[in-house]
């Protein structure tokens, strides 16, 4: 039994970050006419006979390589990408190509200026992320966030203000969450796993939902070393974080140790007294505890088996009208009638003696199936509200009729025992 169903994380909308307008001066007439003549059209704004022209000059051999005309086509490109006319077509990214095409041609070229556009091209690159990101367009914003990467990662920008840099790195450090959540909501974990580690190494973006990822992609590629070291990574960073702790209960129950387990759980239930699954959990671990191994039962069986009422019953006075945890309840008893059920039918004697151990036996049935009427009752009724039930509440609705069944005519309440059952045929 899980302590709670884990999906993969849902998305958390991405922040966009606002674009200064930066400033940035014109240069000198190039040689090329086309370049001349596009920048004169810029100053003019007149940004179609700009980009003509400088699309021109890029089909020039001679001139398309020049780093005056790149630096040309970059001025004017991005400046169309502040013309509500022009802004829709995104030209910010031709110009980008062409921002790189200059740093590769002569990376020293008008350094500090073209610093400024790759700049303004990363924060364009990364709100087209974000809106990506938060449309649910992930490989596009998967795509958008490698531009960012991309130009963050240049060392370029030693010489900025160090708040500048301090922005830079919080921007990259975003880009580089998305660009993680992306592969991992595309369930591409081979290529998650390793940008979600980086992410939550970077301070910047080391939270819980980050570890929630890792952890959840780590199962899903059945490593369950890295899913235990990285849960217990995550309780370290964040002790409180319900989900993190869930994943780690859920890992002990599903590795059966049961002792690490009940310790786990009674640990979070001390911290959350009112949570009635963990009460639950306990229950059922410490009933699982009880259970025979290899055909015997544990020596402090009766112990164990006394935990788990306690920890059922404090269940119960939280959410009374669970029908799982009081199907689960009446089944601790139901499971101790059967027992002395067998032992009665081992019974092949005739003897007083005999006959005496056979009637204690029953009397010690009977009252086990007393106790677990009331709450196999109670889980019937409440499954027997449901107007649409579910296949598996089908079935345990059924199970808990059929339980009510057999104890109603082992104690030879056969009017019970007839109303019970028009209802388990109903339920067919």
């Amino acid at each position: 039994m899980q302590i709670a169903t884990i999906t993969a994380k849902k998305m958390k909308k991405a922040i966009l970050i606002i674009i200064a307008a930066m400033g940035l001066s014109l240069y000198g007439m190039a040689q090329d006419t086309y370049v001349t003549s596009a920048k004169v059209a810029l100053t003019e704004k007149k940004y179609d006979e700009a980009k003509e022209d400088i699309d021109k000059a890029m089909t020039n051999p001679e001139t398309k390589e020049k780093p005056k005309a790149l630096l040309a086509k970059v001025q004017i490109y991005f400046a169309m990408q502040d013309d509500d006319k022009f802004k829709a077509s995104n030209p910010y990214r031709e110009g980008t190509q062409a921002l790189f095409k200059l740093i590769e041609v002569k990376p020293d070229y008008e350094k500090s200026t073209v610093d400024q556009y790759l700049l303004v091209a990363g924060y364009h690159f990364y709100n087209d992320g974000v809106r990506a990101y938060n449309d649910k367009k992930l490989a596009d914003a998967s795509d958008y966030m490698k531009s960012v990467m991309k130009i963050s990662g240049m060392k370029r920008f030693e010489k900025l203000p160090p708040e500048q840099l301090k922005k830079i790195d919080t921007i990259a450090a975003n880009a580089d969450q998305i660009l993680a959540s992306s592969a991992y909501y595309l369930a591409k974990y081979d290529e998650a796993i390793p940008l979600l580690t980086a992410v939550k190494n970077n301070p910047i973006t080391r939270i819980p939902s980050v570890y929630e990822c890792l952890i959840d992609a780590y199962n899903r590629q059945n490593n369950k070393t890295e899913a235990l070291a990285t849960i217990q990574e995550a309780r370290k960073a964040f002790p409180d974080d319900v989900t993190i702790r869930n994943y780690e209960l859920n890992y002990y129950i599903q590795s059966g140790k049961d002792d690490e387990m009940v310790k786990k759980l009674e640990d979070a239930s001390a911290k959350d007294p009112n949570n009635p699954d963990l009460l639950f959990n306990i229950a059922t671990t410490y009933l699982r505890m009880a259970g025979a191994k290899d055909g015997k039962k544990p020596e402090n069986a009766a112990e164990l088996i006394a935990k788990s009422e306690d920890a059922f019953q404090k269940a119960l006075k939280i959410s009374p009208d669970n029908a799982e945890y009081n199907y689960n309840f009446g089944a601790l008893y139901y499971n101790q009638a059967t027992d002395y059920n067998e032992q009665m039918n081992a019974i092949t004697g005739t003897s007083d003696a005999d006959q005496k151990k056979y009637d204690n036996m029953k009397a010690q049935r009977d009252a086990m199936f007393a106790k677990s009427i009331p709450y196999f009752e109670k889980a019937s009724s409440v499954y027997g509200a449901e107007k649409d039930m579910k296949e598996a509440d089908r079935k345990t609705y059924k199970n808990t009729l059929k339980a009510q069944m057999q104890i109603y005519s082992s104690l030879n309440k056969m009017d019970k025992y007839a109303d019970v059952k028009k209802k388990y045929e109903s339920a067919n």
